[in-house]
């Protein structure tokens, strides 16, 4: 069976995967809220986070399984969710003492809008 996985961008929200990804990977293991899959074609790692009601589940590929569940991706979320909101406004943040740009949308800069708790 022939995979999209070099297709795929290394971070994604779930519901932008094609149709039966998740469906067609294999599961490895199992750690603190997160899955780990391989794909059975090409051998790829994909770290799913594990179903939550108020949060959108995130794929990340892997490169290595060492401490898969333990490895930090905070700056990959980071930059998934500026992507999501459409990059950088012209305004600053809002943030007392913050002269970072805001998100578009948002009246807070990336660092503050994470902070809020938001992932998408």
């Amino acid at each position: 069976m022939k995979c999209n996985c070099h297709n795929l961008p290394d971070i994604f929200y779930i519901d932008q995967a094609p149709h039966g990804f998740a469906e067609s990977l294999h599961q490895e293991d199992i750690g603190n809220w997160l899955r780990l899959y391989s794909c059975p074609s090409c051998g790829t790692l994909w770290v799913i986070d594990e179903w939550e009601k108020y949060q959108d589940q995130v794929v990340s590929r892997i490169k290595d399984r060492t401490d898969w569940s333990g490895q930090e991706r905070t700056a990959e979320r980071k930059q998934l969710l500026l992507k999501s909101r459409g990059g950088r406004a012209e305004e600053t943040c809002i943030w007392s003492g913050c002269n970072a740009k805001r998100i578009k949308g948002v009246v807070y800069c990336l660092d503050h809008l994470w902070k809020t708790g938001a992932r998408r």
